[in-house]
């Protein structure tokens, strides 16, 4: 059911936006290593995926750059031949499940535990690094815009170069192309997860309660997917460890 909600989510990003780019910007309360520049501080950059991702939903579902509001609804009812938002037939409430799940828990969970753990703080950019290409990708191939194109070229392509080059040149401890890659693969899923959900309930093979839940789930394998990268980096390191033991010995 459409409610005003739907309406004012993006905007309270936007504010949350704001104040994070003051914190972030101004002064060091989301730093995690203050030797390192803030550009290469997983903790940091773990912050500023949170503030580019509250950017990129206002544009999706607030004013896209065209000038249109809410405009990612419309244009995925009107791509899957549903009908005009929002009395197409997918759920209102499916919006905010997919948004509210991935960026005000999701992403906010992996800038906290980031300071702890460090491939939290690259964890979200799984989401950056595919949705940029899910974005860019179609407009070069159809030459139109698609809400969230903007911020994908402005925001998320340089963000995600300039991430993919911090986490290789990452040391003590050294991060890895296969966790890179294990990084790029859950964004893959969660990004391709949603049509496929999206497209079971369209053919009523799950009712709207177990889609909506399905996008906690899928948002959840951000979290799961990093903790697993840390747990594996942990246990390199402590064989490094062993093995560096042996040889002195």
């Amino acid at each position: 059911m459409f409610s005003t909600f739907d309406l004012e989510f993006p905007w309270i990003g936007l504010g949350a936006a704001v104040v994070l780019t003051v914190l972030l910007l101004a002064t060091d309360a989301l730093r995690g290593d203050r030797v390192l520049s803030r550009w290469k501080d997983p903790v940091w950059l773990a912050w500023l995926a949170v503030v580019m991702y509250l950017v990129h939903i206002f544009e999706e579902y607030g004013i896209a750059a065209n000038g249109a509001r809410h405009a990612f609804p419309e244009s995925l009812c009107t791509t899957l031949g549903q009908g005009a938002y929002p009395d197409c037939a997918i759920p209102t409430e499916f919006y905010l499940f997919v948004n509210i799940g991935l960026t005000w828990v999701v992403a906010v969970l992996c800038a906290l535990f980031a300071r702890r753990y460090v491939m939290m703080g690259f964890a979200f950019y799984s989401l950056v690094v595919v949705n940029c290409c899910f974005h860019i990708v179609p407009t070069l191939v159809t030459g139109t815009y698609n809400p969230g194109m903007l911020t994908s070229v402005v925001m998320f392509l340089p963000a995600s170069v300039w991430v993919g080059n911090v986490f290789l040149k990452h040391r003590e401890p050294a991060l890895g192309v296969g966790r890179l890659l294990g990084i790029v693969g859950v964004g893959l899923v969660v990004n391709g997860s949603l049509p496929l959900t999206l497209n079971l309930f369209l053919n009523d093979v799950i009712p709207a309660a177990v889609l909506d839940l399905l996008q906690l789930v899928n948002a959840g394998l951000i979290v799961l997917v990093g903790a697993l990268l840390q747990r594996s980096l942990s246990r390199s390191r402590a064989t490094a460890a062993t093995t560096g033991d042996r040889v002195g010995t």
